[in-house]
């Protein structure tokens, strides 16, 4: 839905898109490499308050088509759980907002957070996960990547597209129907 609407305020003529951001309630440190921080699902944040998960890595594959909205990334990760939780990354340089959104995070991209920031928003009071700093990120290779991964199941070389927005991919069209009742892709179905 929070996607959804975002897209209808850019699509709709005329109306201009502001997103604001309020800063960090708390730091969120990077480290320098993976070795000794203990692995944490998204099941395991406490989604009623804000904290930094210091020391931990949070896993996950984006699952969904990355937007960027100034002054940030958003995009949809699910863990090993197959639990999702949006998230947010900020202070990116500029001009690789559009850099970030088609080349690097790109559903089927899997990552690491290095010290996750889940964040409760100041108006929706919903969890996300907030990166303020992009070296808290660490990419997987390509090698990795699930390629033409299908938007429900997560399986790759999914072949058949969503007929009304030609990018969303699915194995079949069980698949598909699922994503639309479960994961309610007509939330952000746009026709191209």
């Amino acid at each position: 839905m929070w996607e959804g609407q975002a897209l209808d305020e850019k699509h709709t003529l005329g109306q201009i898109v502001a997103s604001t951001s309020i800063g960090p309630r708390v730091k969120q440190q990077t480290s320098k490499s993976l070795i000794g921080l203990k692995p944490i699902t998204l099941r395991e944040l406490d989604p009623t308050k804000d904290r930094v998960y210091k020391g931990y890595v949070l896993s996950g594959t984006i699952i969904d088509e990355t937007y960027s909205w100034e002054p940030s990334v958003h995009l949809v990760i699910e863990d090993e759980n197959f639990d999702c939780e949006r998230m947010l990354i900020y202070n990116f340089p500029k001009e690789q907002g559009e850099y970030l959104t088609r080349k690097l995070y790109t559903i089927g991209s899997k990552m690491h957070i290095i010290n996750p920031y889940l964040r409760i928003g100041t108006g929706d009071r919903k969890p996300s996960i907030r990166v303020d700093d992009v070296a808290s990120i660490v990419m997987q290779s390509d090698s990795e990547r699930i390629v033409n991964m299908c938007r429900y199941c997560c399986e790759a070389d999914a072949s058949k597209f969503c007929g009304k927005c030609q990018r969303a991919r699915y194995c079949s069209k069980e698949c598909q129907i699922n994503d639309w009742k479960l994961y309610n892709h007509k939330l952000i179905c746009k026709s191209k």
